[in-house]
């Protein structure tokens, strides 16, 4: 787990939710339950990896129109990915290359 990468990530979703969360409720409510887990990562007092079912967020940005807003949408998986700890993994610089090759494709 990259301590910093999920402080950076953790800084980053912040900015993005103070953004949205004056227009969009959604917003809003994401903000308010993921505000521990930011605060913690901010504070560096996360060193394991997060089991996905203990971070709140998900159905709120599926079932709302939240993925319409892409800088707040990726700020959310980029910080996701880090609690679960999974950069490094083989699946996931396969599934990074695969990505990279469609987005130079285009």
């Amino acid at each position: 787990m990259d301590i910093l990468a999920l402080k950076k990530s953790a800084v980053e979703l912040r900015k993005n939710l103070e953004i949205y969360k004056e227009k969009e409720p959604a917003a809003l409510a994401l903000n308010e339950n993921l505000e521990p887990l930011i605060s913690a990562a901010e504070r560096g007092e996360i060193i394991t990896p997060v089991e996905p079912r203990d971070i709140p967020g998900s159905k709120i940005m599926d079932e709302s129109n939240l993925r319409k807003y892409q800088d707040l949408s990726e700020a959310y998986s980029i910080f996701y990915i880090e609690l679960i700890g999974v950069r490094g993994s083989e699946s996931y610089k396969m599934m990074e290359d695969m990505i990279k090759a469609f987005r130079s494709q285009k």
